[in-house]
């Protein structure tokens, strides 16, 4: 079945999208890289700094300062999210991380290949290991002690990387998640990782090897739709800052509206709406918000992809075109062997038959072709009879 790339999104939220349940994902697409012939490892002892980048608006600031340093990608990743007032800017990340390693029962030997470091934009810690069972112990913890403050958490095991997500409705509650398993797991979704359901609703969450989502997969023997997962931005309902969630909130005592932002607001209070992502007259992040949703990351790539080739084939032209003879031009019109009808039409000839005219960046191509050739009357003559002929 072939996969189509889909621009837009299903909307679900991040509190549906966390749990434990993609180790088994990771398992699974380290033994089809293991037997994949002719694949080589891409780098993954990454510990670089993130990609250098100059974010324009303040949705775009703030997706970048959220990134994390560049990971190991063979690596399993452990999201901790600390509860209770827990600020991460503060606290010493050594202690924490020995809090982590005695509450997931490890010993010093067993984790010191692990990476833990700070998101301090979601406030939020981020394990990296090599290693599924210290993957699957620090997903167990509840709870760590640092110093004398014993602090409630929350933890989840991230999909692997050079994945994607997409997302099915109407899927009986009633299935187990062996079942599920079962259903999408199997040679007809060949890039189908793993499958999991949100809390008890008809929704599943489908994960695909590789950066393109398919408009449908088999379930059993039933085709059904199935559509772009899109995280939606955070926004703590508590302090009123984009980021984070209310969860994990590091002032919590720190009481804002969440409406219009203004900070202790009377009991009595009244104003008027305004987003802080887009500004629009409705609380932060509602439905009614277009921007409150991330572009997902296999669009931005497909459509970075896009003008990147386009850039390159407005430049190629002029470049190689320009100071040829008139044999040299005519073989540089001519694409895959048939003469692209947007230049054709540009100098005058008849249109090919066959061919598209909707090629994307193909007319801007032509033309500086047409530009770079300069073609005279007595060239688009020739070129006539050398088309006719």
């Amino acid at each position: 079945m072939p996969l189509e790339e889909m621009v837009f999104g299903e909307e679900i939220s991040r509190q549906e999208d966390e749990a434990s349940g993609w180790i088994v994902a990771h398992s699974r697409k380290k033994q089809r890289q293991d037997f994949t012939p002719g694949d080589s490892p891409g780098p993954s002892a990454g510990h670089r700094a993130a990609r250098p980048a100059h974010p324009k608006g303040p949705i775009n600031k703030l997706i970048a300062t959220s990134r994390l340093p560049r990971l190991p990608k063979d690596h399993y990743r452990v999201v901790v999210r600390p509860k209770g007032g827990m600020d991460v800017r503060k606290v010493s990340g050594i202690k924490v991380t020995q809090a982590l390693v005695m509450a997931a029962c490890l010993g010093p030997p067993q984790a010191e290949e692990d990476i833990v470091c700070a998101n301090e934009m979601q406030n939020i810690f981020v394990i990296s290991t090599p290693h599924a069972r210290n993957a699957e112990a620090y997903a167990k913890v509840k709870q760590i002690r640092v110093g004398e403050t014993l602090h409630e958490v929350s933890t989840y095991v991230t999909p692997p990387g050079d994945t994607c997500r997409g997302v099915v409705r109407g899927i009986d509650p009633e299935l187990s998640d062996d079942r599920l398993g079962e259903l999408f797991v199997h040679a007809r979704n060949p890039k189908v990782l793993g499958v999991r359901r949100i809390k008890k609703t008809p929704t599943v969450i489908v994960l695909f090897d590789g950066m393109k989502v398919p408009n449908y997969v088999m379930c059993g023997t039933n085709l059904i739709r199935c559509t772009l997962y899109r995280r939606q931005i955070d926004a703590c309902r508590n302090c009123g800052k984009l980021g984070h969630r209310s969860d994990v909130c590091p002032t919590p005592t720190v009481i804002t509206c969440p409406d219009c932002g203004v900070s202790s607001p009377p009991e009595n209070h009244t104003c008027q709406p305004k987003c802080s992502i887009c500004g629009g007259a409705h609380p932060t992040a509602d439905r009614a918000c277009k921007s409150r949703y991330q572009v997902p990351y296999i669009v931005r790539r497909r459509r970075r992809r896009r003008r990147k080739a386009n850039k390159q084939r407005a430049e190629f032209v002029p470049q190689q075109a320009h100071g040829l003879g008139f044999n040299q031009g005519v073989a540089l019109i001519t694409l895959g062997g048939v003469r692209v009808t947007a230049l054709a039409r540009g100098i005058g000839l008849p249109p090919v038959p066959g061919f598209s005219r909707n090629l994307p960046g193909l007319n801007e191509w032509a033309q500086n072709v047409s530009l770079a050739l300069s073609c005279s009357a007595s060239c688009q003559s020739k070129l006539r009879l050398e088309y006719s002929s």
